[in-house]
């Protein structure tokens, strides 16, 4: 299945891949100076487009981060509970 530009564009492994593909060109003097300008542009929205997915990514963990301390809190809080009903039971 071949990933439409779209998913690409989203795609963190793809941006990479154009910064190091970019960056390994440049440092084996493969981009001539008639094409700096275009591929300085690409590798800029490529690390753009990186930033992005990160801080996206970023957010949504801690999301799942407070979902984890409340979940938790609620077990040890249910835990609590049960203890002290069965202290009063004995």
């Amino acid at each position: 299945m071949v990933a439409n530009r779209k998913d690409q564009v989203d795609n963190y492994e793809h941006n990479f891949a154009v910064l190091e593909r970019i960056t390994d060109a440049l440092n084996k003097d493969e981009i001539g100076i008639d094409d700096l300008l275009e591929k300085t542009r690409e590798a800029l929205e490529a690390a753009r487009r990186c930033m992005e997915i990160l801080n996206r990514q970023r957010g949504e963990f801690r999301k799942l981060e407070n979902e984890f301390a409340r979940l938790i809190q609620d077990s040890e809080s249910q835990t609590s509970k049960n203890e002290d009903g069965e202290d009063k039971a004995e």
